[in-house]
């Protein structure tokens, strides 16, 4: 009889349906309310970076619209000193817009060269100096909010040695 028993206890255990535990049904109800929230943060996210790049994107085409004023005048005039002002008074409402955002121009020029923020593509040998300064800036490197944005690339300099000759021109060096 004792058998009989347990094997109906067996069967009778797994016809019944499983019924979870309160923690159970509150640890699902939290997973799920955070998978939710995640979703929700990303969206926001996402709206917040549309919202600031469509005020940028509006500032660029105000920019973009005196260029055309720009090459329209072009087109008009013989002058050639307003056309050269009015793209220097361009230039300088991008140079306005990008240091509103956050973004520097690097200063280069004399400084030692830093591979993290610059990139050499050329050497030029000197004479008087010292090794890895910066002689020349092809192109300028820009930070934004402290941040390399854009390495600066540089022409930076590499110090001869002088050859010492003696009084029959060989080099005493050796």
């Amino acid at each position: 009889m004792e058998e009989k028993d347990l094997i109906e206890n067996e069967e009778k255990e797994k016809t019944e349906e499983y019924v979870p535990n309160e923690w159970e049904i509150k640890y699902v109800r939290l997973q799920a309310e955070f998978e939710n929230f995640r979703q929700r943060l990303r969206r926001e996210k996402e709206e917040w970076q549309e919202i600031a790049n469509a005020r940028l994107l509006k500032e660029i085409v105000e920019i973009m619209d005196n260029f055309q004023l720009a090459l329209e005048s072009i087109k008009h005039t013989r002058k050639k000193d307003a056309i050269i002002e009015g793209v220097q008074m361009i230039y300088k409402q991008f140079e306005n817009l990008l240091e509103k955002e956050g973004v520097v121009k690097m200063e280069t020029i004399g400084k030692n060269f830093d591979p993290n923020l610059h990139e050499a593509v050329g050497i030029e040998e000197v004479s008087d100096g010292e090794d890895n300064v910066i002689l020349k800036e092809i192109s300028p490197g820009y930070l934004f909010k402290n941040r390399l944005l854009r390495p600066a690339r540089v022409i930076v300099s590499k110090k001869i040695q002088k050859k010492e000759v003696d009084e029959h021109g060989e080099d005493s060096r050796n």
